[in-house]
């Protein structure tokens, strides 16, 4: 009979999974099906597995995540964690396609803003710029939007993305060809929760103005090289240029605003912007020169100058240094 087995059919049969450990029949033919994955003991009163510490599922099939991630992060499975080319914390590394026979079967953490590590147990400590490597430069980001006439008006949103896994997005913004971006864009971007970008600069770059496009070779970082390009400005566009300050978070690396200018008002989204069936956002970093290098200051835990206390996410600022991030010079006397 079906999932009974011993001499007198009374020991129930436990669920079988592809075993985490087996004896290869031949090549890349390996890893068959076996009862409880052999990662587990079948109890056969009840027909259940009782997996080995660490597996969990039917038929102990999933090597499950540390800790339950704490409570600061999702736990999946390692084909998705692979293909995490939209999370900004890999750096605009492409995400990988993993087909290999543990695709569903290995599991980590997803943390949450704000949390890292294999648990997803240690919180992130503000990021700054270090006080003592001087004369460094910020980031300038420049907002392109082409339109078809100079008359067309392109509703769209930017998302902002913090170096501590945020994304952040703002309102309605209406792009046009001759709009003030320190009018429109910049309240837009002072509204956003947290105060994340309150010291930012906004301008607007006037027509018939160019400016010298910069973009990272991956991983990104402060000091990766890149390939320097003058833009032409297209008729017809409206370029606001973004400049990060020197505070808490958006110093060095800024990951590039997201820019949607495609219609996005159906119900239920947020937020409801009408956009332009015609209208293209680009965003680019914007260098000083076409040397192939822009150096940026830097972005690190405690600004390199404090001791990040993972526990609560707080710096514990070396004598001299002061700030959230550690981010100042105390006078010396």
């Amino acid at each position: 009979m079906q999932n009974w087995s011993g001499g007198d059919c009374s020991l129930r049969v436990c669920p079988f999974a592809r075993a985490w450990h087996d004896t290869a029949i031949g090549t890349n033919d390996a890893h068959y099906y076996a009862e409880c994955a052999n990662r587990g003991v079948c109890n056969r009163d009840k027909g259940l597995c009782v997996c080995d510490d660490g597996f969990t599922g039917k038929g102990c099939r999933r090597l499950g995540c540390p800790d339950n991630c704490n409570g600061h992060g999702t736990c999946e499975y390692i084909e998705d964690l692979a293909g995490d080319s939209y999370d900004k914390r890999v750096n605009g590394i492409p995400g990988q396609k993993y087909t290999l026979w543990d695709q569903e079967k290995i599991m980590g953490c997803r943390c949450d803003p704000g949390f890292q590590g294999y648990n997803c147990a240690q919180r992130m400590c503000p990021k700054g710029d270090d006080p003592l490597t001087p004369s460094q430069n910020e980031m300038i980001q420049a907002i392109v939007v082409t339109l078809p006439s100079s008359s067309a008006i392109a509703e769209g949103y930017l998302t902002y993305f913090d170096p501590y896994g945020n994304a952040f997005t703002t309102g309605a913004i209406p792009f046009s060809a001759a709009m003030d971006c320190t009018s429109t864009l910049l309240t837009e971007l002072l509204r956003l929760p947290n105060n994340v970008l309150n010291t930012v600069m906004v301008e607007t770059v006037a027509s018939p103005t160019s400016f010298i496009s910069f973009v990272r070779n991956a991983p990104k970082s402060t000091t990766s090289t890149g390939t320097a390009t003058t833009y032409t400005r297209p008729a017809n566009t409206a370029i606001c240029l973004i400049r990060f300050r020197s505070e808490p978070g958006t110093t060095g690396f800024q990951h590039l605003f997201g820019c949607n200018v495609s219609p996005h008002a159906a119900q239920g989204q947020h937020p409801a912007t009408t956009g332009h069936a015609s209208a293209i956002c680009a965003v680019h970093e914007v260098a000083l020169d076409t040397s192939g290098t822009r150096a940026l200051s830097e972005l690190e835990p405690c600004s390199n100058r404090g001791r990040c206390d993972q526990s609560t996410g707080t710096c514990k600022c070396y004598t001299g240094h002061v700030g959230l991030a550690c981010q100042k010079q105390e006078a010396l006397v």
